[in-house]
């Protein structure tokens, strides 16, 4: 493995964060910044196939809905194709808490799944080309037996006020913020 592949596969495991972040900070701009333009998204069928722009209004009406949401990754695979191209396989947990306005109203609703990228170095840059989202299977938990009793469990992080959107500096160190953090 030389450097340029190693650099190439941190980049392309930040794109997938970035885009767990913008799902749970609602921050479309986030989640649309880590496709290339013509990028297209293979969801369930009865959520989104088709453009990125399709995929990202259909999340800015649908992230909303839920009082919270928590997208963590895991296994991570990634297989080159050539030095532009790159097939990903990354497992994927993520809890959802429906609004009243969602179908799961009340209710917590656990995913575990995959999602299948091709990522392409484009301008120097790795995005998602193509991403097929596999659903191994979920779990609806009763609306009952969840419980915040702690005073920060409910705090609001999806209105972009959520500490870890402040930057703190950029590679050289220099500051970029006047907030510490965390």
């Amino acid at each position: 493995m030389n450097l340029e592949e190693l650099g190439a596969r941190a980049e392309i495991h930040d794109a997938l964060l970035r885009y767990c972040r913008g799902l749970d900070r609602v921050d479309m701009g986030l989640v649309r910044g880590v496709f290339h333009p013509d990028a297209w998204v293979q969801f369930p069928e009865s959520l989104h196939v088709g453009s990125v722009d399709g995929f990202v209004a259909f999340l800015s009406g649908e992230m909303p809905r839920f009082v919270r949401t928590m997208h963590s990754l895991s296994n991570s695979l990634i297989e080159f194709d050539g030095p532009h191209v790159a097939h990903v396989e990354t497992y994927l947990q993520a809890q959802h808490q429906g609004t009243e306005a969602h179908q799961w109203a009340g209710e917590n609703v656990k995913l575990w799944a995959r999602y299948l990228d091709r990522f392409e170095q484009r301008d120097g840059g790795w995005l998602i080309a193509r991403r097929r989202l596999v659903v191994d299977w979920m779990y609806r938990y009763p609306k009952d037996g969840w419980f915040d009793d702690h005073p920060d469990a409910s705090g609001d992080s999806r209105n972009g006020s959520d500490p870890s959107l402040e930057s703190v500096a950029g590679f050289s160190g220099t500051p970029v913020s006047r907030k510490e953090w965390p």
